[in-house]
């Protein structure tokens, strides 16, 4: 019987030895305790912000898209015309009528 009683003293002691240096080593090593935990509505703030974010950057993508393809096939449109000659300005023809008006008279003038 004395010597469960032995065992069971010498097993506390020992349990209060690890502890206390347990606790010592982590009193000198703060870097390895583990990090507080983050409350849950801190975590579902940042989650929210998150998906907004990205919603956000692929909306903004899916809109660059969309205005590059339709600039381009404005600038397309604007190529075609100006090689086909469409896109005259109407005073470029009244301009042209004249001076080539003028440049006659001015050559009647000085024969």
């Amino acid at each position: 019987m004395t010597d469960t009683g032995n065992a069971a003293q010498t097993r506390l002691i020992a349990e209060q030895v690890a502890k206390a240096a347990v606790s010592e080593f982590v009193a000198e090593h703060p870097e390895l305790r583990p990090p507080p935990e983050t409350p849950a509505l801190v975590k579902w703030v940042v989650g929210a912000v998150a998906a907004l974010g990205s919603a956000s950057i692929i909306g903004s993508a899916f809109w660059l898209v969309g205005t590059v393809n339709s600039m381009r096939e404005t600038l397309t449109r604007l190529d075609e015309r100006i090689q086909n000659g469409a896109v005259k300005d109407g005073r470029y023809d009244d301009l042209d009528r004249r001076v080539t008006a003028l440049e006659l008279k001015r050559e009647d003038g000085h024969k």
